[in-house]
């Protein structure tokens, strides 16, 4: 939905349509999509920490946006162009728009390799001890310098933070996966909880036993800290206007981003999903585990995790 959203704010800033009906889409070609393909790869530093903040947009370099995140974008335009030259209300069949303006918008390709990439994200993990390190942070060292009123949210909400990192930290779960989790689909004896995947495929996901404390400190306050009634099966609540509501990824991601900003480097929920990921690779030597916990469909996006912490080929090279 967020890159739905600067799309469109995009199309309308620069008056290529006024509104988002259909027929203002019909008026898009493939020349206006690739202006914004433009627009993506041009966007500079200031502008991408602009949008960051607003649109909460996670993934960007001193160069701007990166390769993925554009990427990221692009693929979302063309499930949705697709579905609207696929799709129809109309009894006849005919469907939304005649034709795919996006099938003529090519995804950039990515010339960083498996390496380089690693090498700029093992600097924000929580990798071996820091993992644990970052927890006890949260619970012992964040609120030493807090403001009675921020103290005042910490207490509040200690338990549950805790839960929601040790959980990303234990499982590699997705945001998604996280926000949509209700408290049926946990099992605190199995070391389990039911997830759905991308291609709302439901998944039964193991959990690290470390996390699994941090679970079940949440789950004893979350009824009297939430106002949770038996019938509230939402799992990571919070309070909005004096009721509950489910916590959204929004706010997972600001609360992440603002205990590893105190703690070492600011990062985003899915750098806790790449720390299990390194972890998990580092301990079974196993793409296809790996893969699996991650919900990966094949291994090939998970052999970057091979590249990360390489410490074995470093004392290799050296014993040449």
């Amino acid at each position: 939905m967020k890159n739905y959203k600067l799309f469109f704010q995009w199309l309308i800033g620069e008056s290529i349509i006024s509104d988002t009906s259909i027929q203002s889409l019909k008026k898009i070609t493939p020349y206006e999509l690739n202006l914004y393909k433009s627009h993506l790869k041009r966007r500079s530093k200031e502008n991408v920490k602009k949008e960051t903040t607003k649109y909460h947009l996670q993934d960007s370099n001193n160069l701007g946006l990166s390769v993925a995140t554009i990427n990221r974008n692009i693929t979302a335009l063309k499930v949705l162009f697709k579905y609207l030259s696929s799709s129809s209300n109309n009894p006849n069949g005919v469907p939304y728009l005649e034709t795919n303006p996006m099938e003529q918008v090519a995804t950039i390709a990515d010339r960083t390799t498996l390496a380089a990439r690693a090498n700029a994200i093992e600097k924000k993990l929580f990798l071996d001890e820091d993992t644990q390190n970052y927890l006890d942070y949260i619970e012992f060292e964040y609120k030493n310098s807090l403001s009675a009123k921020a103290l005042s949210y910490y207490l509040r909400d200690v338990e549950r933070d805790l839960a929601i990192n040790a959980l990303i930290l234990g499982s590699g779960l997705r945001l998604s996966e996280v926000v949509n989790i209700n408290i049926d689909d946990l099992s605190l004896d199995k070391n389990k909880v039911i997830v759905t995947r991308k291609g709302n495929k439901r998944d039964a996901v193991n959990i690290a036993a470390f996390a699994m404390g941090y679970l079940a400190n949440y789950l004893e306050i979350r009824s009297s800290r939430y106002k949770a009634t038996d019938s509230e099966k939402v799992m990571f609540l919070t309070i909005y206007k004096g009721d509950s509501k489910r916590m959204t990824g929004i706010a997972i991601e600001r609360m992440v981003a603002k205990y590893s900003k105190g703690f070492k480097v600011q990062v985003s929920p899915h750098k806790l999903r790449h720390t299990l990921a390194t972890r998990l690779y580092k301990q079974t030597n196993s793409l296809v585990l790996t893969a699996q916990q991650l919900g990966h469909t094949n291994t090939t996006t998970t052999t970057l995790y091979t590249h990360i912490d390489n410490a074995a080929t470093i004392d290799a090279l050296n014993a040449l």
